[in-house]
């Protein structure tokens, strides 16, 4: 009714516009001879995989002449793409641009044709036999006409967002579901690549970054994928929509490939080896250093395995250092570095997949981790000890200003008060010291300002953690054992304890009361007097810090203490049996044995 009253408006319209011109001969009525468009540039991809890589490329432009519509009456021809499946009659089809352009060309692009071809209930990674008509459109009441019809075929993608960045983690993996420990993958376009340890019948999921965030953090679950290896199920576990893993427990190449929306979970074969997590042995091999062989596979150098997997060595890094690790002292099948190609990442490729390790050590000592289950490599810089440490303050000198206002006591020229370094523990000094009760002190591995340092807190029981304050002395002036270990940061303020050891007091104990020294402050010495055997006298100062007492032996000769440190016996000094007091000033360095 709507059709036929529209068309009695343009009849009257017509009709009255005659009239003007002749009154008595009205004109008959319009014949509109509609033309459906006529398509000039028809479907060229027939048959088409689409890819999200694709998404912003054209998948088809189409054009057609203008359809002839109700001509001569001012209305504006619309045009829309309709699709459906072959054989449908276009019974449940949707439309592209839905009757909204007045051109006579568009252009499809894979995104659009897959995002309606998704939105409008067709699956993703399908194969659809599809075909599509252009449709000519003025008015809702009135007749359309169409196009020819052309078929084609389209497999869809999955449309997940592909990420800027890729982490693995869960309990499959070596890092539990820490995301801050996560587990950085290699990207390529929009594949990422991990080679890593996975258990079976445990969950693993990815993440876009090392923090949880919130729903973002299921972005990349189960359901992130179309297509998926027989090796992962969904885990079930409610919305978290995690993946198990079924296959048997081993080392795999993990690749997620977000443009063609595929999993693939598969061992790594070179050659003869199939890559696993655990090895005996592995070597290190390259240009990083003038010591060891250049590039020489046969005689690479030894890891030491410290567990599973995981393999560590300390060596000195030259700024372009450049290496790889081996399975065998040879160019064989098991070789690991830089995935994807030379660089300094963090994660690891076999062969085939890796290039060189380049690090710029600056010629420091670095320990290298190899961890072959995680599938990372990490370098940390060893701490270079002092081979020196120096105390100084007004604890050890008391203060008398000079002419410039400095104190005396915190002058290096006035000062010199080196600590003692425990044999083959290069972390540890100690120094048998007077202390003024209202003084304070630090320590320098130089006689020098810059890299001085005192403390940070008082862990108790005259233990404190290295820092920057001056440590003061909070008991009366004497003597006090000082002690520095710089690997456990700590300083320790202490009571001397000095003892005698071996033949002369008939014991080889460690901390013998019965041959230990008595701490007189009042004479400012450390003396004892004993009966002793006839024999070589042998001395020590003792700390809990300690291992060995022979490493912090020292010895009186010509009536000046000398200190083993890091050197060798010394020369021995034999004691005539009987008793004998032996006193040691260690203000002034004076020491004495003598036979009573």
């Amino acid at each position: 009714m709507n059709k036929i009253k529209y068309l009695l408006i343009v009849l009257v319209a017509v009709f009255i516009y005659s009239c003007q011109e002749d009154f008595e001969t009205p004109p008959a009525p319009p014949s509109y001879n509609n033309v459906g468009p006529v398509v000039t540039n028809s479907v060229d991809d027939t048959t088409a995989v689409l890819l999200k890589e694709n998404e912003d490329v054209a998948w088809d432009t189409l054009a057609w002449n203008a359809a002839v519509l109700y001509e001569g009456q001012g209305l504006i021809t619309h045009y829309a793409i309709q699709i459906d499946e072959q054989g449908n009659n276009f019974a449940s089809l949707f439309e592209i641009e839905s009757s909204t352009t007045s051109e006579t060309e568009i252009v499809i692009t894979v995104g659009n044709l897959n995002t309606k071809l998704l939105a409008n209930g067709y699956g993703p990674v399908q194969t659809y036999d599809l075909e599509l008509r252009i449709k000519a459109h003025v008015h809702d009441d009135l007749d359309s006409v169409y196009s020819n019809i052309y078929p084609f075929t389209v497999t869809t993608y999955k449309d997940v967002p592909v990420p800027e960045t890729l982490f693995l983690f869960g309990d499959a993996t070596t890092v539990g579901w820490g995301a801050d420990t996560s587990l950085t993958t290699y990207k390529e376009e929009g594949k990422y690549t991990i080679f890593t340890y996975l258990e079976n019948d445990k969950q693993f999921r990815f993440l876009e970054t090392q923090e949880l965030e919130g729903e973002n953090d299921f972005k990349y679950n189960f359901n992130s994928f179309a297509v998926l290896p027989d090796n992962v199920d969904d885990a079930g576990d409610d919305d978290d929509n995690n993946f198990k893993f079924t296959g048997a427990t081993g080392w795999y190449k993990i690749e997620a490939d977000y443009l063609t929306s595929t999993l693939t979970i598969a061992e790594h074969t070179v050659g003869s080896e199939t890559y696993t997590y655990d090895y005996d042995n592995l070597y290190i091999v390259g240009d990083y250093n003038d010591a060891d062989p250049f590039w020489d596979a046969g005689n690479a150098v030894a890891m030491t395995k410290v567990s599973e997997g995981l393999f560590t060595i300390e060596k000195q890094l030259k700024d372009g250092a450049m290496f790889k690790f081996l399975g065998q002292q040879s160019w064989g099948d098991l070789d690991w570095g830089n995935i994807g190609g030379d660089g300094n990442s963090g994660t690891l490729g076999p062969k085939e997949f890796n290039g060189n390790i380049t690090f710029d050590g600056g010629d420091k000592t670095y320990e290298i981790e190899v961890n072959i289950k995680q599938g990372t490599y990490t370098f940390t810089e060893v701490a270079t000890l002092p081979t020196s440490l120096y105390m100084i303050g007004n604890a050890l000198n008391l203060d008398d200003s000079d002419s410039n206002g400095t104190p005396d006591g915190w002058q290096w020229e006035l000062t010199d008060a080196p600590m003692i370094p425990v044999y083959s523990k290069p972390h540890l000094f100690w120094k048998i010291v007077w202390l003024n009760a209202t003084g304070e002190f630090k320590f320098a591995p130089e006689k020098a300002w810059g890299n001085d340092f005192g403390y940070d807190s008082d862990l108790g029981g005259g233990e404190y953690s290295i820092g920057g304050t001056n440590l003061p002395v909070t008991g009366t002036s004497g003597y006090y054992m000082v002690v520095v270990d710089l690997e456990a940061n700590k300083i320790s303020i202490a009571d001397p304890d000095v003892y005698l050891m071996g033949n002369t007091v008939g014991s080889w104990d460690t901390a013998n009361p019965d041959a230990k020294f008595t701490v007189d402050n009042v004479n400012e010495v450390i003396t004892i007097t004993k009966d002793l055997a006839a024999d070589e006298i042998r001395m020590y100062a003792w700390h809990p810090y300690f291992t060995d007492w022979w490493q912090s032996e020292f010895i009186v000769l010509s009536n000046i203490i000398e200190f083993r440190g890091n050197g060798g016996d010394q020369t021995r000094v034999n004691v005539t049996a009987g008793s004998n007091t032996v006193e040691l000033n260690f203000k002034t360095g004076a020491g004495s044995i003598t036979h009573n």
